[in-house]
């Protein structure tokens, strides 16, 4: 019967909105407001009727979300979010009118979460929480992504998906012959779990063939088991990988000023005395399939991900390409102690045939220790046929090059080729720690020793290499947290030197953080009480600094 109710509540929302004009807007809160028919914030439509009204939704269409938490279509408990719509979470409810300003530094957040029984673990079972893409998503698509009018969503927490196989559907997000921009996203806690040797293979984004891009975006603390690419993966259009995966069905991904932490490709327990657990086989945080397509990596910091060998950070493998502009890479670590001899490549892993690009990057680990030992490489750069292109001011640990191809490292990049760990975690960053230092997400403050480079002269080469139109609005004049670099800039994604923008929010937020000392405050500065114990999930600040619940 609810079900039913819903669906004509839901048809009469909608047509109370068709007549609109050519763009259809709706406005939503978790609790409704007034009319509740979705013309305004002051008549919000409620959360409940999202999940329909979405998954109809015609192309241009758009939809604004108050902060707090929504559920999925009834019907499906799922989300369904379709081709060439425009969905905008985390306004405020000061919110009036038909208004649609806001200033996504400001960190509010609309929550898509997949525990839906409130039992700490997510239901979406079988398939990914969210679908982007056209058709069924259990079936491979016939489309291109280049055949579709792009989704925008900003603003949105998907978190809590869990995945019980190992189809590479993905844990939270499947975008699958499509084109997608998130904005100010924030991906927590998605898992495919480690109990069932069926499970794994699922990041909290699965990419099949599509253009996915992400700006000013955090994941963090997701988990795939007895696969790869906790935080992403990018495979053919029909989830096909290897190196004749033709060029049209490869995948693009392209992420700029996200923050990746703590994402874990684990196994299962081992009887091998010594060793207490198995990290999964490689890519632990980002994973890009043979001939899988190409990944960009601007302005982010990849820090605390693990996995069982090669590429933690990410693995580009045989085929792929990968682009690495300013990225702090920290704290990586492999696990695999056995006679395979891949324990390479914390930070990057590069297959054979596979193309990779560096340009004032940090790339390094802490000296020998139980995770990390004298033997093994930061880069690694698997055989004689992968290539290697670099704008020089890369600083990097242990490198093992085993590329022939004409170019490579240039002199004014740092990088130690003896199998010694030479360039570490304490030399470049001392007693530093990643911590907020303005703008949504995290970093890490290089010491001096680290040195400057000229900004203007790596852009120049940078523009002569063979970018995808897509990935052409990359922002180099920027540091991971939007401030601008100073023109005598430092590798890695943190410049020290940066300039605030004028007037910008974060300024609101340090406001809120030095003036409420105590107790749980929204990022607006609004008071909500002592603890967090009754609040939704949602990013607050605590004590005069900011969490995500």
């Amino acid at each position: 019967m609810r079900k039913i109710f819903l669906s004509v509540l839901f048809a009469a929302l909608t047509m109370s909105l068709s007549a609109q004009g050519e763009v259809t807007r709706y406005f939503f809160s978790p609790l409704g407001n007034g009319d509740q028919d979705g013309t305004s914030w002051e008549n919000a439509a409620a959360a409940e009727y999202l999940g329909a009204t979405l998954a109809s939704a015609e192309p241009g269409t758009e939809f604004y979300l108050m902060e707090g938490n929504y559920a999925p279509d009834v019907n499906t408990n799922k989300w369904v979010i379709p081709q060439g719509v425009l969905l905008k979470g985390g306004y405020p409810t000061t919110m009036t009118g038909t208004s649609v300003d806001y200033d996504y530094t400001l960190g509010g957040q609309s929550v898509f979460s997949a525990d839906l029984d409130g039992d700490g673990k997510g239901d979406n079972t079988s398939y990914a929480f969210v679908y982007i893409g056209e058709g069924d998503p259990t079936e491979k698509s016939q489309a291109y992504y280049k055949d579709w009018k792009k989704t925008e969503i900003w603003g949105i927490t998907f978190r809590d998906g869990y995945r019980l196989n190992s189809k590479y559907w993905g844990n939270m997000v499947f975008v699958q012959a499509a084109q997608a921009d998130f904005h100010f996203c924030r991906f927590l806690n998605n898992e495919s779990p480690t109990d069932d040797d069926k499970n794994g293979s699922n990041g909290a984004i699965q990419i099949w063939g599509s253009a996915v891009r992400c700006f000013d975006c955090i994941f963090r603390d997701n988990i795939t088991a007895k696969g790869s690419g906790a935080a992403f993966q990018c495979r053919g259009r029909q989830s096909q990988s290897g190196k004749e995966v033709p060029a049209e069905d490869r995948s693009i991904a392209y992420f700029e000023r996200c923050e990746f932490r703590n994402n874990i490709a684990y196994g299962t327990l081992l009887s091998v005395p010594g060793q207490d657990e198995k990290w999964g086989t490689y890519g632990g945080n980002c994973s890009v399939a043979d001939g899988g397509g190409t990944v960009y990596l601007v302005n982010c910091l990849i820090a605390d991900s693990k996995a069982w060998y090669r590429g933690v950070g990410i693995r580009v493998g045989g085929a792929a390409v990968a682009y690495f502009i300013n990225n702090t890479f920290y704290n990586n670590p492999c696990r695999q102690r056995s006679n395979r001899g891949s324990n390479n490549g914390t930070a990057v892993s590069a297959g054979d045939n596979s193309q990779t690009y560096f340009a004032g990057n940090i790339m390094v680990e802490y000296a020998a220790n139980d995770d990390f030992t004298a033997s093994d490489a930061v880069i690694y750069i698997q055989n004689a046929s992968a290539t290697v292109t670099s704008a020089g001011n890369n600083i990097f640990g242990t490198v093992m090059n085993n590329s022939t191809q004409p170019g490579g490292f240039l002199a004014n990049d740092v990088v130690p080729t003896a199998l010694e760990n030479v360039n570490t975690i304490e030399k470049i960053y001392g007693e530093n720690v990643i911590e907020n230092k303005g703008g949504i997400s995290n970093v890490i403050a290089p010491l001096a020793i680290a040195g400057t480079y000229n900004l203007e002269e790596v852009k120049a080469i940078v523009a002569t290499w063979p970018i995808d139109e897509i990935a052409k609005v990359m922002d180099l004049d920027k540091d991971q947290r939007g401030y601008t670099r100073a023109a005598a800039t430092v590798a890695g994604s943190y410049d020290p030197n940066g300039v605030a923008p004028e007037g910008g929010n974060n300024e609101a937020i340090d406001h809120v953080q030095m003036n409420q000392p105590t107790g749980v405050y929204s990022l607006l500065g609004h008071y909500l009480g002592e603890t967090m114990d009754q609040l939704p999930a949602g990013l607050y600040i605590v004590n005069g600094k900011k969490v995500i619940k």
